[in-house]
């Protein structure tokens, strides 16, 4: 599916299905992970991506009063891929995955902004930033997990003794 066959609308609305997805992915793995500075930042990124819907609905509403958004299903896994987290995926595949759903997120609402008039133009260039600075976090991460295997299970103390 290309963003430029699609309606705003419906853009909209696969963006906010992402961003729920997106919270729900990191809230999970703010369970799953025993390092509690690791838990904090899959914390603060399930609450961002909980505020980008909100958002979105926000200007879904402010663009077209009186309907309502349609949310799909599922995402797009070819516009906003998600990635897929079993129990078995390890914490550097994670981040890997989320690292490219980070970046896909911020090509979206570039593509997306290109499409709308200055002021919504401008909240979706605000998202787009947003995602980057979570990729730019989850890349940092993923570095961390690449030297230290057990950066995941343990206190920071624990891993680098």
């Amino acid at each position: 599916m290309s963003i430029e066959r699609l309606s705003v609308p419906k853009l909209l609305g696969l963006a906010v299905r992402a961003e729920i997805d997106s919270e729900l992915t990191y809230s999970r793995l703010a369970e799953r992970v025993k390092n509690p500075l690791l838990q904090e930042k899959f914390q603060m990124l399930a609450f961002e991506e909980s505020k980008h819907a909100a958002i979105l609905k926000n200007l879904f509403r402010s663009l077209y009063p009186g309907r309502k958004i349609s949310l799909p299903a599922r995402a797009d896994q070819k516009l906003l891929p998600s990635g897929k987290v079993k129990p078995s995926t390890g914490l550097v595949e994670v981040l890997s995955q989320a690292m490219k759903a980070e970046k896909a997120a911020q090509k979206f609402y570039l593509d997306l902004a290109r499409r709308l008039g200055p002021v919504p133009k401008k909240i979706v260039l605000y998202l787009s930033k947003v995602e980057q600075s979570h990729y730019l976090m989850l890349q940092s991460e993923y570095q961390m997990a690449l030297q230290f295997e057990d950066y995941a299970e343990k206190d920071i103390e624990k891993v680098v003794t």
